[in-house]
């Protein structure tokens, strides 16, 4: 669920199993206008993650208002680096 300071804060879990869920309430939020998104909380991610936030990226690119990915971890970054996606992400 968003918060009332704007920020959307991103579960411990972001895997295949969960992104469909988390999608939802990501674009709930987004919608909601909310355009910051802190991962600082992700324990656990995949590569549905990167799915998970260019497609957060083109809902608010679709609602023509910014998106901020904060304290995304390490090996998220590592792997948008690996996947040659790194410039698709909206730090």
């Amino acid at each position: 669920m968003p918060d009332t300071d704007k920020t959307h804060r991103i579960a411990a879990q972001l895997t295949l199993e969960t992104a469909t869920a988390l999608l939802a309430a990501a674009f709930a939020a987004l919608r909601q206008g909310v355009s910051d998104f802190d991962f600082s909380a992700v324990e656990e991610l995949d590569s549905a993650a990167l799915a998970f936030i260019l497609a957060c990226r083109r809902e608010a690119m679709r609602l023509d208002m910014p998106l901020h990915c904060l304290n995304l971890p390490a090996n998220l970054k590592n792997l948008a680096a690996l996947y040659g996606v790194e410039n698709y992400l909206p730090l």
